[in-house]
């Protein structure tokens, strides 16, 4: 018997009436982009699909139900100490359109809850003339900035974020075209015995707009991106250029930044991070990559750097600025072997001389080069500087430092992540 049409459906009574469940295709023998809706059953509590299952590490995407997946999780970090955890999340292969990670660790040395959390939904089959993917998302982490017998300072910073990557032109198909919109709000404090401490920041947003070339010859990359706070604004452009020049894909690289500040209130310059930087050590003012000992500025912890801003691998104290910035980057891999570069960095900031005669405004300019080992590219790399400017001479001498303390080394953890290796896997 068929029922009346009901709000544009037609409602069709099926001739088994002691059926316990109606199944479409169940021999999977049609395409079907997600096959965990052809099933209904007449009991249960989940008559239209079957509860997660739990399973480890990663897998294929399931026919018949949700997976997450789990993992136990081990790190550490100088503030923090040894951490162990669990690992969870939904990631598998092929992708899917709503996408979480969650991974709480605990501290033995701070005695604290850390750990990161991500959740992204991707509306990626739109019928849009203008936007290919539009992924909305919202992260999370937790770590310790400093710990003692008597005192543990901490961060915890959310961010929530929007991207928007657009459809590419019949004419323009080697670029890959991305706008990006995101808040970060972080909050600092401290723990002793008896009390604790917050101190809530005003959050930062951003505006990127990212161009992104994806040809083996000659890829590149444009990123203009705009800053502001609650007492700043700033606008900077990040150029990246490859000319590979033979079949292992060695290159020579060039990266060009400029930033200036576009406004700036009293005291903003109160937090050392706001300011443009040539040489950055193991700070970011986004609280965006993870450190082996943020801040920290001593030993081998404290010889990990990100390449960001200026880029300069020699680390100075000298370069910041609260007004512009410029700086060009060179990296050549050298066909041999082992993954040997050589670098050179020149860079620019203003500079004010007072003397006698009265205030001068001017411009300083710093330069290295040297040789490194990049064992994974932007992700694991040991840098040697061999030979820089005066300046960083006349620096390293008053604080009595020598040439082997220019060594330093990137270990980008975020760009290791699995999770995001997984996402980039296509079909």
């Amino acid at each position: 018997m068929r029922a009346p049409r009901l709000f544009g459906r037609e409602e069709v009574e099926l001739p088994w009436s002691n059926a316990d469940r109606v199944v479409i295709d169940a021999g999977n023998r049609t395409l079907d982009i997600d096959r965990r809706n052809n099933e209904v059953r007449s009991h249960g509590l989940c008559k239209r699909g079957y509860f997660p299952k739990f399973e480890p590490l990663l897998g294929l995407e399931r026919n018949d139900r949700q997976s997450i997946y789990y993992a136990p999780a081990v790190a550490w970090n100088g503030h923090d100490g040894f951490q162990a955890g669990l690992v969870l999340h939904n990631y598998s292969f092929p992708s899917k359109r709503t996408e979480w990670v969650v991974a709480p660790l605990y501290g033995f040395g701070s005695e604290r809850i850390g750990g990161a959390a991500r959740i992204e939904h991707h509306s990626d089959r739109m019928q849009s003339q203008l936007f290919q993917i539009i992924t909305l998302g919202l992260s999370g982490r937790m770590a310790s900035t400093y710990h003692d017998p008597d005192v543990t300072s901490w961060y915890r910073k959310l961010s929530p974020y929007i991207t928007f990557q657009l459809k590419q032109h019949p004419s323009f198909q080697w670029l890959k075209h991305e706008i990006a919109l995101r808040s970060v709000i972080i909050w600092t404090g401290y723990t002793t015995s008896d009390t604790s401490v917050y101190d809530p920041t005003q959050p930062y947003g951003e505006i990127t707009y990212r161009a992104r070339s994806t040809s083996t010859l000659f890829p590149a990359t444009i990123t203009p991106l705009f800053t502001f706070g609650k007492d700043f604004s700033r606008l900077s452009l990040d150029a990246q250029q490859g000319f590979t020049y033979n079949k292992k894909k060695d290159q020579l690289r060039i990266h060009a930044f400029a930033g200036a500040f576009i406004s700036k209130q009293d005291g903003f310059f109160n937090n050392g991070l706001n300011a443009w930087q040539l040489s950055w050590g193991a700070q970011d003012l986004m609280y965006d990559h993870a450190f082996l000992e943020r801040g920290a500025v001593n030993g081998v912890t404290g010889a990990q750097f990100v390449k960001q801003q200026g880029a300069f691998k020699t680390p100075f104290r000298q370069g910041g600025s609260d007004t512009w910035i410029g700086a060009i980057n060179a990296e050549l891999d050298l066909p041999l072997p082992v993954p040997i570069s050589l670098f050179a960095s020149v860079g620019m900031v203003p500079m004010t001389t007072i003397t006698q005669e009265g205030r001068k405004n001017g411009t300083a300019t710093y330069f290295e080069g040297g040789i490194g080992v990049q064992l994974l590219r932007d992700a694991i790399e040991v840098w040697f500087p061999l030979v820089v400017s005066q300046r960083i001479q006349d620096e390293e001498e008053f604080l009595g430092r020598q040439v082997a303390d220019r060594i330093r080394f990137v270990f980008a953890l975020e760009k290791l992540d699995p999770t995001r290796l997984l996402r980039g896997l296509k079909p």
